[in-house]
């Protein structure tokens, strides 16, 4: 039998009148049925002290869907204000988002009850001191392999989904830290320096390490009390102050690190970077961070293409029956050797023919994604969307119990293995290209390294060779 987060009566209390006074709020519907679904999503699928990767990829989508329905109120306008559809979108991708979790809530239903002393059990035969060791030679492997990825046009996402390699030391120290409540304050060091890193590249991947720390800490939650909410609550108010200042200088410092070029690379030194970074956020001034405002929430938010293109089809065109998402499949399993002719992925391109807006693309340095839930909607319309929606997160269940079961005999490590596999499907944005491509790369990396990488990880990093911990679980 499953057993859920504890949740105290103040809390409770708490979570139902939020919910509830959404609506009296203006768009108010459009903000409870999002906060409501997530509320019964996280409270099915995120249980004591399994992975708690999901729960923030649930999260993730939800502010991307809830987001457009801010920025609406924020504007003082009605929710349709700018395209007809948006309310229908916000509404499609709420439930939407059931429909994609519902294998997983299955799945993790399936997985037997662990405690905190179970866990701790599993890495109790692991050193912390070698973990540590393999996630700082990792660090600069994928800091290395990340220079070259783009050089070797052919092999560039199976580069990419080596860098995870990374991250999976780091949640599997993460986990080892707070479990054995050692070195707690190198694993913080460590969160600091990827944070801190994190800005000296173009896309700013300083988010990567908030996203990783949250599925840690997700992952060993049994109770959530006043006090944990009150903490969460400071932290998001400090995050999204911190996202405002970032969003006012973002563009300049982007910029700054190209040199000034229409590209995606950086250009100057990373002394440079730093001095430029700490001198634009110096010079921030309060009167721009109103409009830094609606730039975060208009980038958060990823329901105006999906309603833009609600717009048009089937009224202007029709819808395309599955040929959409076998284009993309086509796409990333056709080598180019093979189709000389293939051409350079645009996600701009899409976005343009199904919404009508005239972006910029890739020659300008730019890129504009439709997202994967209007990607489904092209093909089936709303209802033919959900079933797509299931597919995709059966296809997850899959996925999932194939790297928690057979990853290794070790189920602390098969949690940061899941973890870092997952964690970059977090967002609605991806379209179907870059998805299907991802995952692909993804799949052929984590198998290649369940097969022969990581037997002598275990056998590296485990302390007493002759004890080897099986669960019932693991044994299926």
């Amino acid at each position: 039998m499953a057993k859920y987060i504890k949740i105290d009566e103040q809390s409770s209390f708490l979570l139902v009148a939020i919910c509830i006074s959404l609506l009296t709020l203006s768009n108010g519907f459009y903000l409870f049925l999002p906060v409501l679904l997530i509320y019964v999503i996280l409270y099915l699928l995120q249980q004591p002290f399994k992975p708690g990767i999901f729960s923030l990829i649930a999260l993730q989508h939800f502010l991307q869907i809830a987001a457009g329905v801010w920025l609406c109120n924020y504007l003082n306008k009605d929710i349709n204000y700018n395209t007809d559809s948006r309310s229908t979108a916000i509404v499609a991708s709420s439930i939407g988002l059931c429909f994609l979790l519902a294998p997983i809530i299955y799945y993790q239903n399936k997985i037997p009850p662990q405690t905190r002393g179970s866990l701790a059990r599993y890495v109790s035969n692991f050193s912390i001191q070698k973990v540590m060791y393999l996630y700082i030679v990792s660090f600069f492997i994928a800091a290395f392999l990340g220079s070259i990825a783009f050089v070797f046009g052919g092999f560039t996402q199976i580069i990419f989904s080596l860098v995870k390699i990374k991250w999976i030391f780091f949640l599997l120290f993460g986990y080892m830290c707070f479990l054995k409540k050692e070195r707690l304050n190198l694993f913080y060091l460590f969160i600091a320096l990827e944070f801190f890193n994190g800005f000296l590249g173009f896309f700013s991947d300083f988010k990567t390490v908030v996203f990783f720390v949250i599925v840690l800490l997700i992952s060993l939650l049994d109770k959530l009390d006043f006090k944990q909410i009150f903490i969460v609550v400071v932290l998001s108010v400090l995050l999204g102050t911190f996202g405002l200042v970032w969003t006012n200088i973002k563009g300049d410092y982007r910029s700054f690190l190209t040199g000034g070029e229409k590209s995606q690379s950086v250009s100057v030194e990373r002394g440079a970077a730093v001095d430029k970074l700490i001198d634009l956020s110096g010079n921030v001034k309060s009167e721009s961070l109103d409009e830094s405002v609606v730039a975060m929430l208009d980038r958060i938010q990823y329901t105006y293409h999906f309603a833009k293109t609600i717009d048009r089809m089937p009224s202007v065109l029709p819808f395309e029956n599955g040929d959409n998402w076998l284009l993309s499949l086509q796409f990333t399993t056709t080598p180019r050797f093979l189709n000389p002719d293939k051409p350079s992925y645009d996600a701009t391109e899409k976005t343009k023919k199904y919404t009508g807006i005239r972006y910029s693309g890739r020659k300008e340095g730019v890129s504009f994604s439709l997202g994967y839930f209007p990607d489904c909607f092209i093909d089936f319309g709303i209802y033919g969307m959900m079933i797509m929606l299931f597919a995709i997160g059966m296809m997850y269940m899959v996925i999932y119990s194939y790297l928690l079961r057979k990853s290794s005999s070790n189920l602390v490590f098969n949690y940061a293995v899941v973890g870092a596999f997952f964690l970059e499907f977090n967002a609605l944005e991806m379209d179907s290209t870059y998805f299907l491509g991802r995952l692909f790369a993804s799949l052929v990396t984590f198998f290649f390294l369940i097969q022969f990488i990581f037997p002598w990880v275990i056998q590296f990093i485990t302390i007493n060779k002759e004890k080897k911990e099986t669960s019932y679980f693991l044994a299926q």
